[in-house]
């Protein structure tokens, strides 16, 4: 009898309904079957039959009770907590005597341990599932590829798992690119947690096109009520390829590097803010020259982070690597093939930025012959680019904002067309009330402009900027 309890708590402590499954196959054989096998979702999951008297498949997840099939043939299932979990069958051959009724009650007794096994590995394993495709959702994906500048990233999480670093590249009005990187303190699926709330919230302030103290301070202020007493740090930039400038704003995060053209590599040194999460705190920004040829490079403690070693000497080590030439794969690699508790995560960036011959710029005053003037503009700038076929579309979508502007300020309006990989145009003037877009009606005289920018422009939209406002449309270039 203690033989039994014992392969009866063998069963049940098994580490996985594999493992649960094999066992009590060969506790039934052969010591009450000659054959046996488990059946889940009507697969055999183990079976032990050496000669062949079972089916590779069998449904009987409906059996509610061990049933003698035959003399031969005994199912039992296996149940837990009132639901079907699979089903064991077992076969005794001709030299041996038929099942009788305590061959049935020591089959359900072996059964128990084992179902209950399936039922916690199956729910287990569900919940890996999905917190696997939660977790999936949640890592950054490849950035995109963006005008002006070229990217390398390293993303690695601890035992693959995301954790609570996370990176992204946002594209902005005007070309314009906002670059993050941020580190929730933490580990587990905690972290994750409010990482993805908080990298949301990053993409729809980006999209707002707020300045970087502002992203911070709205974030700051959305952390609070996330998470209490969880810390964030974040670095939020934002490079314009055109004036070939990048504002940088840190809350509580590692000094970024910046790689020259030249190959030296300098710390830069944000004004000093405290990490996300602590309320009601200024942020400010420090603006550098972004000249072309130089790289910035943002990066999360996992990549500097040792022990027994300041954090300050580990951060001037990756400068030193740096400047002697290491890639962003090399030095990644580096940490990444020592044993490491932190997840790991780089982001750098390469400025190009947008040659002038491919921006035209203008500032004109508010006149009715104003958006006439500035159709000619565009046609002569596109012709001269090589864009003769659309220049029709381009000189009436430009037209129609600039008539919007005319109508709504008294100040100069500027207008800026930027050729990269599309063909952008924006006008901007001091009125900070955004245009609505609606479909006009037959005898409605307003707004069929910002109508015809929506249906014939691949992409637009408004932004307010300092002093006022922008609007903007996109065409592909063929």
């Amino acid at each position: 009898m203690s033989h039994v309890s014992g392969i009866v708590r063998a069963i049940g402590e098994s580490r996985s309904p594999e493992e649960a499954t094999r066992l009590l196959c060969e506790a039934l054989v052969p010591r009450l079957a000659d054959a046996a096998a488990v059946y889940v979702d009507g697969a055999a999951w183990h079976r032990v039959d050496p000669h062949g008297r079972l089916p590779p498949c069998w449904a009987g997840d409906g059996i509610r009770e061990a049933a003698l099939l035959d003399g031969r043939l005994l199912a039992v299932p296996l149940r837990a907590y009132g639901k079907a979990v699979g089903c064991a069958l077992l076969a005794r051959g001709p030299g041996r005597s038929p099942f009788g009724e305590a061959h049935v009650l020591a089959a359900g007794q072996f059964a128990v341990p084992a179902a209950l096994t399936l039922f916690h590995g199956r729910r287990d394993r569900r919940q890996d599932e999905t917190l696997e495709t939660l977790q999936r959702g949640m890592r950054p994906g490849d950035p995109p590829e963006l005008p002006g500048l070229e990217i390398a990233y390293r993303y690695e999480p601890v035992a693959e798992r995301v954790g609570g670093d996370w990176y992204d590249v946002i594209p902005l009005p005007g070309s314009r690119v906002a670059l993050v990187v941020g580190d929730v303190m933490g580990h587990g699926l905690a972290a994750a947690a409010v990482m993805g709330q908080l990298r949301t919230a990053v993409q729809t302030l980006a999209s707002l096109d707020l300045p970087a103290e502002q992203v911070l301070h709205s974030l700051d202020e959305m952390a609070q009520r996330l998470a209490a007493q969880t810390l964030t740090t974040c670095v939020y930039c934002v490079y314009d390829p055109v004036l070939r400038r990048c504002t940088i704003a840190s809350a509580g995060h590692l000094p970024p590097i910046l790689l020259g053209a030249d190959g030296k590599a300098e710390l830069l040194s944000p004004p000093r803010c405290p990490p996300i999460g602590l309320g009601r705190t200024p942020f400010e920004t420090m603006e550098i020259a972004a000249e072309d040829g130089s790289m910035l490079v943002l990066y999360t403690d996992g990549l500097v982070e040792e022990r027994g070693q300041d954090i300050g000497q580990s951060v001037e080590s990756l400068r030193l690597g740096l400047a002697n030439g290491a890639s962003i794969e090399e030095l990644s690699d580096d940490v990444l093939s020592a044993t490491r508790d932190d997840d790991v995560t780089v982001l750098a960036i390469r400025f190009r930025g947008i040659p002038s011959e491919h921006v035209a710029q203008w500032l004109l005053e508010p006149q009715p012959t104003t958006p006439g003037r500035v159709r000619g503009l565009v046609r002569r700038t596109l012709d001269s680019w090589g864009l003769t076929s659309m220049i029709p579309v381009a000189e009436l979508l430009a037209g129609e904002l600039v008539t919007n502007a005319v109508r709504h300020t008294q100040r100069p309006i500027t207008i800026r067309l930027l050729r990269t990989d599309h063909l952008l145009c924006e006008v901007s003037d001091d009125d900070h009330r955004l245009p609505v877009v609606r479909e006009p009606g037959p005898l409605d005289e307003d707004g069929r402009g910002l109508y015809l920018v929506s249906q014939l422009a691949e992409h637009w939209g408004t932004s307010r900027v300092a002093g006022g406002k922008t609007v903007w449309f996109s065409l592909a270039i063929p």
